[in-house]
């Protein structure tokens, strides 16, 4: 959907749906920002998203999809990135990326969470979707939780 479709939806709706230079703004460059690219992007729109965020520090751009976040580190090699991962991705294969220099993060499915090579990796990792406070109360000691609804 482009903008426009959005923002029809969001009026009918009553519930503004802010642009990324509202959340920017709003963060004041004190609270991280991840920062989810969910198509492949050209190059172009990661040289755009890359000059609309220089400002913010805060910023992390993870995807699915990790020829985004090699573009963007050819573009910026200093930017902070994390590769995202879901069943059923191989073990083998989150440790196998994991290990290039320039990626921050992993952004993993909670499915990973008991997995020990994964806990054992020496990079910041992130545990997706946490849904219940269950799962958050079972999950939140020693974890980076991210979650929804809670």
């Amino acid at each position: 959907m482009n903008y426009s479709q959005i923002k029809k939806i969001s009026t009918q709706n009553k519930k503004p749906i802010p642009l990324l230079k509202d959340l920017l703004k709003t963060s004041k460059n004190k609270y991280p920002l991840f920062i989810e690219i969910k198509p492949a992007f050209s190059k172009k729109l990661l040289q755009k998203l890359l000059k609309e965020t220089s400002k913010f520090s805060k910023c992390v751009f993870i995807s699915f999809k990790h020829k985004n976040i090699y573009n963007m580190l050819k573009i910026k090699s200093n930017t902070k990135v994390g590769l995202s991962f879901s069943p059923p991705t191989s073990v083998k294969t989150i440790i196998k990326k994991s290990n290039y220099k320039k990626i921050d993060c992993l952004i993993l499915d909670k499915f990973f969470l008991k997995n020990k090579s994964i806990k054992d990796l020496k990079i910041k990792k992130y545990y997706y979707t946490i849904k219940t406070k269950l799962e958050f109360n079972k999950y939140s000691k020693n974890n980076n939780l991210i979650f929804e609804n809670l």
